[in-house]
């Protein structure tokens, strides 16, 4: 933390991409808390909370813990909003100097706005899968495809890692 007190502060303008990614991640926080609102009263009093690396539920409790995901979702979005507003106090892959400050804040400003809408569509699937399975209409959560977000999740980071390492 000491490093980032001699760090430029900047101020980063957020392109139309950018305004773009955070209405979608508002969106995704709304929608993990709207599928579950939408879908309580259709829920049975038990539900599946935890599924294995095949999909298939091998865990039951009270429908309220599907709460927690919503719950973790808008705690994420208001917590990476927070951070987003304060790059010249991030952790960087290369040292931070007066010449590229600007390119390693506008790099770290667009990995954490990408992670955070990513991110929070998957919990909405998450939660939505889960959803389906309580519902029947569904045997098992489809573990494909939560694995092709969390992939896409971890390439957009080592993307965004190296677009830093070019633009030292």
């Amino acid at each position: 933390m000491a490093q980032s007190q001699n760090r430029p502060l900047i101020i980063i303008k957020k392109s139309g991409w950018d305004i773009g990614l955070e209405l979608a991640a508002l969106a995704a926080a709304g929608a993990n808390v709207g599928i579950v609102l939408w879908f309580w009263s259709q829920l049975p009093p038990t539900i599946p909370i935890h599924f294995g690396i095949t999909g298939e539920a091998d865990l039951f409790g009270p429908k309220i813990i599907i709460w927690i995901m919503p719950a973790v979702a808008v705690f994420s979005y208001g917590l990476m909003t927070v951070v987003s507003r304060h790059p010249h106090t991030w952790n960087y892959p290369v040292p931070i100097t007066p010449e590229n400050a600007e390119r390693q804040y506008k790099i770290g400003m667009q990995v954490l706005i990408w992670m955070k809408t990513q991110m929070l569509w998957m919990l909405a699937f998450v939660v939505w899968q889960m959803i389906w399975v309580a519902l029947g209409k569904v045997a098992t959560v489809n573990v494909a495809a939560i694995f092709a977000l969390l992939g896409l999740v971890l390439g957009t980071s080592w993307y965004h890692l190296r677009q830093a390492h070019l633009a030292r």
